[in-house]
């Protein structure tokens, strides 16, 4: 069959495939569909294809007789049409193109459907999603390819899962399906007997499983194997690309010494926190903090020693601070904490336990040091991130002034 040259067609239409099929041949710059015939009865079914612009055929036979065509596409489905199709149009030296055509026909036009929804999604991409919103994304793209009614998509090894997301299954149902795939490296059909036809899909970064795709209740014609093969390398092709844009997102937002984020994206992040506040009526602290002396412990100790100790303060915030702190470097020796929906009193336990585990933490060889701590609170003391800043700053100044190694809450008396 000759798959080439704007070859004008008449469709014969009856599967539940004809509306795609004509669709990616009305599109497609080798292809021109000329007239459809529908069988009496499915007139119903053109009009909510909404393929109006295309000519419906009441006699076929004439159609091909007139010459409007050089091929037919049979869709009825019929051997009996398939037959009356063929003794019409072969004396006439009209192609006509069955059920194997039809099929390759069908994969050509959802290998290039898939690669339409995953190429868009990639030009999408940008520093602003999330990696969790990616897998919902390609989660649903996948789900929509294969006809699959839920799924799951996650990274990671088998009993070792992060950054699970899944949609139409979940809690313990979710665990038990991936906990009966046996080996995730390998692709598997059918391996969950709780619902239709499974279809699970390793994913790979260069040649070395990173994670995988579970759909169930999938369509076995929509989930075919040139299909399903597309769907696993583009997943893990935008998998791979996003971690390295997240990497690099990372560093340029990261300070090189402590591996704390740095003053610009501090910033960013102040506002990003202000605006969520703002839409969900909720609240937020912010802690600036300094360590006491710092150009003294320098000079006496060396810039080595400075460096181990700002290394040190950065593990000692991540390990009392909660996940869900946002932890900067602010400059120099001073950092800042964005302590999402925590009011001044929860601000200041956590300020406490930073000063005093400062105040004993051995700094090497002996060494001692301590920090000065001040809160600032939306919308307690401020609305705007600039004036919040300020006042958690001048609360820190006031620690500093009133003896340092001490906790200030902006407004509050020494």
């Amino acid at each position: 069959m000759t798959l080439s040259g704007n070859k004008r067609i008449l469709v014969i239409a009856g599967s539940r495939r004809s509306g795609a099929f004509i669709r990616f041949l009305d599109s497609s710059p080798e292809y021109n569909v000329t007239g459809v015939y529908m069988e009496k009865g499915r007139d119903d079914l053109f009009s909510d294809l909404r393929l109006e612009t295309i000519p419906l055929v009441d006699d076929w036979r004439e159609f091909l007789k007139k010459g409007e065509c050089e091929a037919v596409l049979d869709l009825s489905g019929s051997p009996a049409m398939a037959g009356k199709i063929k003794n019409e149009a072969e004396p006439l030296g009209i192609e006509v193109m069955g059920e194997m055509t039809a099929n390759l026909i069908w994969s050509l036009l959802r290998a290039a459907w898939a690669r339409d929804i995953f190429d868009r999604l990639l030009s999408r991409l940008d520093q602003s999603w999330s990696f969790d919103e990616i897998l919902i994304l390609l989660l649903e793209s996948a789900r929509q390819l294969s006809s699959a009614s839920s799924g799951v998509i996650f990274l990671g090894k088998k009993g070792n899962i992060s950054d699970k997301i899944s949609w139409g299954i979940a809690g313990a149902e979710c665990d038990d399906a991936l906990s009966r795939i046996k080996d995730f490296s390998r692709p598997e059909k059918d391996f969950y007997e709780n619902h239709g036809h499974t279809l699970y899909l390793p994913l790979f970064d260069g040649g070395a499983p990173m994670g995988g795709l579970a759909l169930f209740d999938a369509k076995k014609d929509d989930a075919s194997d040139g299909v399903t093969e597309l769907i696993q390398n583009k997943i893990s092709s935008i998998i791979i690309q996003t971690k390295a844009l997240h990497k690099t997102i990372k560093l340029s937002n990261v300070d090189g010494l402590t591996g704390l984020f740095n003053h610009r994206f501090f910033h960013e992040r102040m506002e990003k926190e202000l605006y969520r506040a703002q839409q969900y009526d909720l609240n937020f602290s912010l802690m600036m903090l300094d360590i006491d002396d710092f150009k003294k412990f320098n000079d006496n100790h060396g810039h080595l020693a400075g460096d181990r100790h700002l290394k040190s303060m950065a593990k000692i915030m991540r390990f009392i601070l909660r996940e869900t702190d946002f932890i900067a470097r602010y400059g120099g020796e001073e950092f800042a904490v964005i302590l999402p929906e925590a009011p001044v009193e929860g601000a200041l336990i956590a300020a406490e336990r930073i000063r005093k585990a400062v105040e004993n933490q051995n700094f090497g060889e002996g060494l001692r040091s301590t920090v000065s701590i001040g809160i600032a609170a939306y919308p307690d003391h401020g609305v705007k991130k600039n004036d919040i800043i300020e006042k958690a700053d001048k609360a820190l100044y006031r620690a500093k002034g009133a003896g340092k190694n001490r906790v200030c809450v902006h407004g509050d008396r020494d």
